[in-house]
């Protein structure tokens, strides 16, 4: 059978009267970060709301004036289809092709969100068919009952959210125990392609484990771990000595540290001061431009001033001439004073001339005096700062020194730091090592030096509903992702059939830091993907993961802290070289390295006006 897988190519929030809301998904690593409140979640929601949830969409304010969720997804790059949905739920209205508008003149076909009729089809049935997975069946309890394979059950192996990818608890088996059986059923579903169709629903003989068996098994898991058999007695003394190197390396470690925070806070108290000086000499600078421009500015204005009072005193001058003219004549209008009676209609009033162009000119001398006053002034200010610029270039110069000394020791003890906890880590790898192997061992010789007894068989039945070669397979391919992505402390990975999950480097998945869990959980995820595409296997053909690098945003410790690695870098090229596979990732803006900022199938939300603000516009339709 040929394995057809289902890619989603896009969806939309449409509305009469707003501009829709749309991203678009190609094969391959698909990014959307941003910071929060920018409609990520809403993007992961309606994917899920638009693949047979039956829960509403949250209400939110950004959905107001929408009506319509449109998702738009193709079948092994031949059949494509496009699903309309009202926002507040109901069933979904399917239409041939890709279309981010509902078209008006083809006919829909009408899917249910959950339960089919004879007549109606469910969208879980629409696609769980196109995808070669219809009609699986899972084991469900002890007595052998059945439950059919939905999108439902099982979308959380393809689609993680935020709360589920840093829970504690197995990336594919439940904590409730009413799912156990059946997620088990439906794990060694995915790892082997057979389901429990043909299971009687009937009393059925149940078989254990031998005792030899177990013995050949327990040889051939210490023989994986590169053991040739030796007593416990040398594993135990070189379990000794490697918690005694593990101790000293934790005490030197300690000591670096601390070394290190100094030296580091006195490296950013020289960068912050270099930078406070930057910025005095910046302002010093500008306050200098500011004064010479004034100052430029008065000298016209002093001009204009002289020039004013040059102009008044020839005023007065003149007036006083005019006063000592023979008075037989007027000087003003040429009549004769004593025989011309039209002259007594002429008002020269030279004298108050002469007066108010004194007056005015002792009133610009005034402002004169104050504007030579505040260029003395501004002189002063300027001879001032210039003087200062040498001291502030001369301690930039001096911090600059001893950057230049800091910079490379600092370096250097990052570096050293670094190395220490790898060898921490290779010590603690061999640590984990040991006691497995020893308690391996140990197992095996208690098996060999006992009687075989009558065992109870629900164990070795529920081990055995997990194939244990499958699940060496996929801890390889979720080691590989781990090791591809430079993840600390990950390059031993076994599945735990206990507790349905990974021990990594002798630890527990869920015993770390929530995101140590995140990315682990991502790996599981991908792991399951890879596997399936390694050995043609069915698969609903996407990942979509949300979150996955919250150790750059939320640590909860130092341990569980990815500041500073190259691990999100690594991780985007590890998944931007799949191309066979469809993986959509959100993401916060603080784990997203420069070298995938932007580019092909990767949107920002950046929450400002710049850019893209979020998923839902801002402007209604006009």
């Amino acid at each position: 059978m040929s394995i057809v897988e289902m890619e989603i190519r896009f969806i939309v929030f449409a509305g009469p009267l707003k501009e829709s809301a749309e991203i678009e998904f190609g094969s391959g690593l698909n990014l959307i970060y941003g910071p929060s409140n920018t409609g990520k979640s809403s993007v992961l929601d309606g994917i899920d709301f638009m693949l047979g949830s039956e829960k509403p969409l949250k209400e939110l304010p950004e959905h107001e004036g929408y009506d319509q969720v449109i998702l738009g997804v193709e079948f092994s790059k031949s059949e494509c289809f496009t699903f309309v949905r009202n926002i507040d739920g109901g069933n979904y209205e399917c239409f041939e092709g890709l279309h981010k508008n509902k078209p008006l003149d083809i006919e829909p076909v009408i899917l249910k969100p959950k339960t089919e009729t004879k007549k109606i089809k469910s969208i879980s049935s629409f696609i769980l068919e196109k995808v070669n997975l219809s009609n699986k069946k899972f084991k469900k309890n002890a007595h052998n009952g059945l439950v059919s394979l939905t999108l439902r059950n099982s979308l959380d192996l393809f689609v993680v959210n935020e709360a589920n990818i840093q829970k504690e608890s197995s990336p594919y088996i439940s904590e409730q125990y009413t799912k156990e059986t059946e997620h088990k059923s439906r794990l060694k579903f995915i790892l082997t392609g057979v389901d429990d169709s043909s299971l009687l629903p009937a009393e059925v003989e149940r078989k254990a484990l031998s005792r030899e068996a177990k013995i050949e098994l327990l040889k051939e898991l210490i023989e994986e771990q590169g053991n040739s058999l030796g007593d416990i007695s040398t594993l135990e003394n070189s379990l000794a000595e490697l918690r005694d190197q593990d101790k000293r390396l934790s005490e030197t470690i300690l000591k670096e540290r601390s070394t290190l925070d100094a030296n580091e806070k006195k490296y950013n108290s020289l960068v912050n001061n270099r930078a406070a000086l930057r910025e005095e000499l910046e302002l010093k600078r500008k306050r200098i431009d500011e004064v010479k421009e004034m100052l430029s500015r008065f000298n016209l204005l002093q001009s204009q001033y002289a020039s004013d009072i040059a102009r008044l005193e020839s005023i007065s001058e003149t007036g006083i001439l005019f006063e000592a003219l023979p008075t037989e004549k007027c000087p003003t209008c040429g009549r004769r004073v004593s025989e011309d009676k039209t002259h007594q209609d002429c008002d020269a009033g030279i004298q108050n001339v002469v007066a108010a162009a004194v007056s005015e000119k002792f009133k610009i001398e005034g402002l004169s005096n104050e504007l030579k006053l505040t260029v003395n002034n501004l002189n002063s200010e300027l001879s001032s700062i210039s003087e200062q610029l040498p001291s502030i270039r001369d301690k930039m110069s001096s911090v600059a020194k001893e950057l230049d000394i800091a910079n490379p020791e600092l370096v250097e003890q990052r570096t050293n730091y670094s190395e220490l906890f790898n060898i921490k880590s290779q010590v603690n790898v061999s640590i984990k090592q040991h006691e497995q192997l020893i308690f391996l061992t140990k197992k095996k010789e208690d098996l060999e030096n006992s009687a075989p007894k009558n065992e109870s068989k629900g164990k070795g039945e529920s081990e055995r509903s997990l194939p244990t070669s499958a699940l060496f397979e996929l801890s390889k391919e979720v080691r590989n992702f781990l090791h591809d992505w430079g993840l600390p402390n990950s390059n031993d990975v076994h599945f735990d059939k206990d507790t349905g999950d990974f021990v990594i480097n002798g630890k527990h998945r869920i015993s770390n830091g929530k995101g140590y869990r995140a990315i682990t959980h991502a790996a599981a995820t991908l792991g399951l993907m890879k596997y399936t595409e390694e050995n043609e296997l069915p698969h609903l053909g996407f990942s979509i993961l949300d979150s996955p690098l919250l150790a750059y945003e939320e640590p909860e410790n130092e341990e569980d802290d990815l500041k500073g690695t190259d691990v999100n870098i690594k991780f985007f090229d590890s998944l931007s070289a799949w191309k066979a596979k469809q993986i959509i990732v959100f993401e916060n803006k603080k784990s997203i390295p420069s070298k995938y900022s932007s580019g092909k199938q990767i949107v920002q939300f950046t929450k400002k006006n710049s850019g893209r603000y979020g998923f839902f516009p801002t402007k209604t339709k006009n």
